[in-house]
């Protein structure tokens, strides 16, 4: 199977934005929610109204920084390997400093589900988490992750592929909220029986 490094498919690969470091002046502020490491649960983002807000001046590197639908995240501090890509509904919200943000090119040879299923292989993992710097704060750097070689499946079947993945998160996602609301419901079933108030 053919291999590209990560930087060909890429359109751009950046971090996310350092809230810390932002502008205080008041010009050109707008409210933009921020994706956060806590943020991603379950290799998704949790929905826009949940996230915070910080105040982002307008410049031109935040534009840049703004995300679009099919930008994929992979967190680089902190809790790594992380990894979600974004919906529509994320579109403009922007991700903090802990994420690297991975742009495919227009048209890639790659749709977007499929590097995001590829980042989260155990193997993959394992590859990237080999070249993490620092002890007392690890991070993944921009450069390791544009030099991953990228397998590159045959068009015919991606789509096919994509199917099965998205397939495979929704069932899931349904087995965990199922298996929580039986634990919620078995907790709940405990507590009725060890009510002190119904002691005898």
């Amino acid at each position: 199977m053919k291999t590209i490094p990560l930087r060909a498919l890429a359109k751009s690969l950046f971090m996310g934005v350092n809230a810390s470091r932002l502008s205080k002046t008041p010009q050109g502020i707008e409210a933009v929610p921020i994706i956060h490491i806590k943020d991603v649960v379950e290799n998704a983002v949790l929905d826009v109204d949940r996230l915070e807000k910080i105040d982002l001046p307008e410049t031109q590197q935040h534009s840049r920084q703004r995300l679009r639908p099919a930008d994929i995240l992979l967190s680089a501090r902190g809790t790594l390997m992380k990894c979600a890509v974004i919906p529509p509904s994320h579109s403009d919200t922007v991700a903090s400093a802990n994420f690297i943000v991975v742009r495919l090119r227009e048209h890639s040879v790659l749709q977007p589900e499929l590097l995001w299923v590829f980042l989260r292989h155990p193997s993959t993992q394992a590859r990237l988490l080999s070249k993490v710097t620092g002890t007392a704060q690890p991070a993944l750097n921009i450069r390791a992750i544009e030099e991953l070689s990228i397998p590159i499946p045959p068009q015919e079947v991606q789509s096919d592929l994509v199917r099965l993945t998205l397939l495979a998160e929704q069932q899931y996602r349904c087995a965990v909220e199922s298996a929580k609301l039986r634990q919620e419901e078995a907790m709940e079933i405990v507590a009725r029986h060890m009510d002190p108030h119904d002691a005898c």
